[in-house]
């Protein structure tokens, strides 16, 4: 190879590595395996580098609030970001969550409380956890009395999903997008047992200048992103 070639590959790779930037994304704990999909994508197609850090989108919000330095924020619900709107550049909606319902022994929607009995049940805390706050609006829809069974109140989701891997759990409330990860013996639907779980984002304001966050955010709502979030089983927003 000869030295004027050398040169311009040298050239090459300094203006790559000058152009890709970093981008640092807080993500609510339900969407952390789709997230990590999506990163993958998005790195390989713009050469940014994304830093994940991953949590109940309570404690996120809280450390936002107190000066953390994340670019996005992806909830999994549409208070926080709003709550935001100070600190935000810009909001809009990227998923809606599922719930699900798996166990170790089949359950009668119809007539859970006796499935439920004495049983160790599973669920995000839902005073900082949305899917938390739709598992509890699910058991309300289902009627059934807490006293009866033993709750396991988790920080996220995803320490449910964990919690009920371990066997520490007989029936767990855990998003669907984690329900292939858990491959549980029983798994039931809770479609139209829970509102509606929107989840929005927020770029914010500290990254708006971020050309790294910005084509993460762009990328968010690509048709690419769409496919990669319908196959991990999200309803996708108009």
């Amino acid at each position: 190879m000869t030295l004027r070639l050398i040169s311009a590959c040298l050239g090459l790779l300094i203006a790559s590595a000058a152009a890709a930037g970093e981008v640092t994304v807080a993500v609510a704990s339900n969407f952390t395996l789709t997230a990590e999909r999506l990163v993958e994508d998005f790195e390989e197609e713009t050469g940014h580098e994304v830093s994940l850090a991953h949590g109940a989108t309570g404690q996120i919000y809280a450390q936002i609030v107190n000066g953390a330095p994340f670019d996005v924020f992806l909830a999994a619900d549409v208070r926080r970001p709003f709550l935001l709107v100070d600190k935000a550049a810009e909001l809009r909606s990227y998923a809606l969550g599922r719930l699900a319902l798996i166990s170790r022994q089949p359950i009668d929607l119809e007539a859970p409380a006796e499935d439920f009995a004495g049983k160790r049940v599973a669920l995000a805390d839902p005073t900082v956890a949305p899917y938390g706050q739709a598992a509890t609006r699910a058991m309300e829809r289902l009627r059934l009395d807490t006293a009866t069974f033993q709750p396991v109140l988790l920080s996220n989701v995803g320490q449910v999903a964990a919690v009920f891997q371990t066997g520490n759990a007989d029936i767990a409330f855990v998003a669907v997008s984690l329900v292939d990860l858990i491959n549980p013996p029983f798994v039931q639907s809770l479609d139209g047992y829970y509102p509606e779980i929107r989840q929005d984002a927020a770029l914010l304001a500290r990254a708006a200048d971020n050309p790294a966050a910005r084509a993460f955010w762009a990328y968010l709502f690509s048709e690419d992103a769409r496919l990669i979030i319908a196959g991990a089983g999200y309803g996708v927003p108009e």
